[in-house]
Order: C-alpha cells, then sequence, then structure tokens
C-alpha cells in the first residue's frame, strides 16, 4: 500500500487587517503545500489547531507575535503526520476560519479585535511629543535629533490609538517650542485618562544604550502604567532595559497619570541609527500601545472584582 502523501507546513505568519468599515482584525496565515483540514477548539482564550496527514517542514516552537491580542503562535510536531498550532491570545474573541487551495495552500484564521475598541473606547490620551522648534532635545553621534524623530512615533502612536476608538490629542504634529505649561494644560482641559510624552534618552558617554519610562510621582498609577509600557517597549525593540524611574518634569496638578517614554538612547552610535528606520518607529510605538493597553485592561479586570 503507498503510503499517505503530507502535506507540509512551510510558514506560519500574522498581521492586523483593517476591513472595509473599520473593524481590526489579527490575520495568522498557515501555509503549506496542501489544503490542510484542522479540528479548532479553544482552551481559555488559546486557539488549538490540530491537524493529521501533515508534516511540519519549518523551525517548530515559538513565533512571538505580540500584537495586543495575540501573543505568540506555538507550532509543534506532536507524532507521526500529526501536528499542533497554538494561537495565544491575551483576550476573549470571535474567529473564524478560510481554507484557500493554491500555492501555497493557506488556513487563514481571523481573530476580531473587537476587545480592544471596547476597552479603550472614548479613552482620552494626550500625546507629548518632547522638544521642537528651537528647542532640539538630544542629538544623536551623526546628525539626527530628537524633536524630529519624536513627532514620527507619536503620528504612528496617535493612529494607533485612534482606529480602536480612543480620543487622541497631540500637543504638536509640526516643528513647535511649546511650553510645558500648554502641554500639561491640555491634559487637564480635556480631562485626560493619560498623558504621554514621547523622548529620546542622552547620555555623555555613546557606549550607554536602551530604553526607559519616566513616571509622575504624584500618581500612583503612573508607575504601574510605566512599568508595563517600559516591558513591551523593550520586548518589542530588543534593546537594553534602563527600568522605570521618577520624572521631576512631569508636576502638572490633579489626578491624571503621566509618563515620559524614553525609546531609546539617541546618543549611542547603533540606536541612532535604529531611530531612523520606520520601522523601529512602528515598533516603538506598537509596544507603547500595548503597555497601555495592558493598564486599562488591568484596570478594567479590578473593578469587576470590587464590583
Amino acid at each position: 500500500m503507498p503510503s499517505q502523501k503530507l502535506s507540509r507546513i512551510t510558514n506560519i505568519w500574522s498581521r492586523i487587517i483593517e476591513s472595509e468599515n473599520g473593524s481590526l482584525s489579527t490575520k495568522v496565515v498557515i501555509e503549506a503545500t496542501e489544503v490542510i483540514k484542522h479540528v479548532v477548539s479553544r482552551v481559555g482564550n488559546d486557539l488549538i489547531l490540530e491537524s493529521a496527514g501533515v508534516a511540519v517542514n519549518m523551525p517548530e516552537g515559538l513565533i512571538e507575535v505580540n500584537d495586543g491580542l495575540v501573543r505568540e503562535i506555538f507550532l509543534e510536531q506532536t507524532g507521526a503526520g500529526e501536528a499542533v498550532v497554538r494561537i495565544v491570545a491575551e483576550h476573549p474573541c470571535e474567529y473564524k476560519v478560510i481554507e484557500t487551495e493554491g500555492i501555497p495552500a493557506s488556513t487563514a484564521v481571523i481573530l476580531n479585535r473587537a476587545y480592544l475598541t471596547n476597552l479603550m473606547r472614548n479613552k482620552k490620551i494626550v500625546i507629548d511629543p518632547g522638544h521642537g522648534g528651537d528647542d532640539w532635545g538630544g542629538k544623536g553621534p551623526v546628525n539626527l535629533v530628537e524633536k524630529n524623530v519624536v513627532v514620527l512615533i507619536a503620528r504612528i502612536l496617535a493612529d494607533i490609538f485612534n482606529k480602536v476608538g480612543a480620543q487622541v490629542f497631540l500637543t504638536r504634529t509640526g516643528d513647535e517650542n511649546i511650553r510645558f505649561e500648554k502641554r500639561f494644560g491640555l491634559a487637564l482641559k480635556e480631562k485626560a485618562d493619560l498623558f504621554i510624552g514621547i523622548h529620546t534618552y542622552s547620555a555623555g558617554n555613546s557606549k550607554v544604550s536602551g530604553a526607559s519610562v519616566r513616571y509622575k510621582t504624584s500618581c500612583d498609577r503612573s508607575r504601574t502604567i510605566a512599568g508595563m509600557i517600559d516591558k513591551e517597549l523593550v520586548k518589542k525593540l530588543k534593546v537594553e532595559n534602563r527600568g522605570v524611574k521618577e520624572s521631576p518634569d512631569l508636576v502638572f496638578p490633579g489626578g491624571i497619570p503621566g509618563v515620559e517614554v524614553e525609546v531609546v538612547t539617541i546618543t549611542n552610535w547603533v540606536e541612532e541609527g535604529l531611530l531612523r528606520s520606520p520601522t523601529i518607529h512602528k515598533k516603538a510605538a506598537e509596544g507603547i500601545f500595548i503597555g497601555v493597553k495592558n493598564y486599562f485592561a488591568a484596570a478594567g479586570q479590578q473593578n469587576e472584582v470590587v464590583q
């Protein structure tokens, strides 16, 4: 009897997609030489896709995603002709599976990101790109200046928040030097849920590197948010963690939490190079967003327990 021809899993990838009506989903695609029939089940928020008649023709193990909904994907050849794909989701979500013939054949798992929209809808976020105008901020060993790069990251971050229904206020979108009082005043005027300053770190020693987050000392929640952003930012950028620290500059009154994110160290030769990359700008914004999202998700769970 001839042996059964196995469909070979050759690649797994994911990205965030936007529908015509503006709703967002995470699309996970499993590529193979032939269409695979998966048995789908759930364990908590995770999706388990089991298949027979398959061989894994790519590295097994962990695929990091970390997009705010899907944390990671795990692939394992569990036996002769058997494999499991586990999509690890951080939050509840509806999903659908689409199988498509072709070269390669594919199985697409579409996970709805409505949880994030429901979580962030109408949250008021003030984003403050530091410096501007005649205040350049830090300067790299070549010629990159802080004021120019932080506004690029701030615009991307604003777009991410806007897409999940948050109300975003940018203190500047161009090259203006705005007084601290006006920056903080915007947060007070709008009764913001969070103030986020975007900066880079500068050091006298060009060997110093890494990311850090500073927080407003007069608001306990600020330190919690700073820690969550710091964790996700370092995870995204794969840079040294300089940690969470107090900020003497975040002194505006009221109970609004505030943080200053020092994305990387602009005075470091390598990290100045990183700051020239649009990919790094996007990853930095994503890390900040995920940290903020994690805070609001945790705060919501605490409120449910109290009630």
